[in-house]
């Protein structure tokens, strides 16, 4: 049974990487994520197979409100296909989130090792993202946290249509400032595509 439980506040995990300390604004539309009552906050990771380890490729946090504007980006042909990808892994993702719940593992090491909708070993995933939500200042333990590897994403840029993906380059060259770094990256999904 899908439950959801408030964690005391954000972990550590999900703070930003170079302050080391809670996102404070959104960083599509600059408000403060104080004045939001709830927000999602994503970083995606790519492993460095030389020092075994993950490393992190970006990080923001996005207020509900340019969430929902994001998803909103989504052509009605992509959300239909999407919405196909994701009834495929929703049993093992329902699964997943039954018996977390059930257990109350309530501990990020037991939300995070696996992709959430593929079972993949984040170790065995080139990259990954992870996202959570936080609500009035606490992060939620609901259908996430929530892993989504390189291979799942693979799978939803395959479905989405040209202009779904040119609009997730917009967003993309917003936040990021068009970094030709990320252009190898698979961009990850927009918030509230799951």
């Amino acid at each position: 049974m899908i439950r959801k439980f408030l964690f005391d506040g954000i972990p550590s995990f999900f703070y930003q990487y170079d302050t080391k300390t809670p996102f404070v604004q959104c960083t599509m539309c600059e408000t403060s994520l104080a004045t939001s009552e709830s927000y999602v906050i994503e970083k995606v990771f790519k492993q460095n197979k030389h020092l075994n380890v993950s490393e992190i490729v970006y990080e923001y946090a996005i207020c509900m409100h340019c969430a929902n504007d994001a998803g909103a980006k989504i052509s009605h042909e992509s959300r239909l296909a999407i919405n196909r990808v994701i009834d495929d892994h929703r049993e093992l993702l329902m699964m997943k989130l039954d018996y977390l719940h059930r257990t109350e593992k309530y501990n990020l090491e037991s939300w995070l090792e696996r992709c959430s909708l593929t079972g993949k070993e984040i170790r065995r995933c080139n990259e990954y993202a992870v996202s959570c939500i936080v609500e009035n200042g606490n992060m939620v333990f609901e259908q996430g946290p929530m892993v989504v590897s390189d291979e799942f994403m693979e799978k939803l840029q395959n479905v989405l249509s040209v202009e779904t993906k040119q609009a997730f380059d917009k967003i993309r060259d917003k936040v990021f400032d068009g970094s030709p770094s990320l252009e190898d990256l698979i961009f990850s999904p927009a918030p509230g595509l799951i």
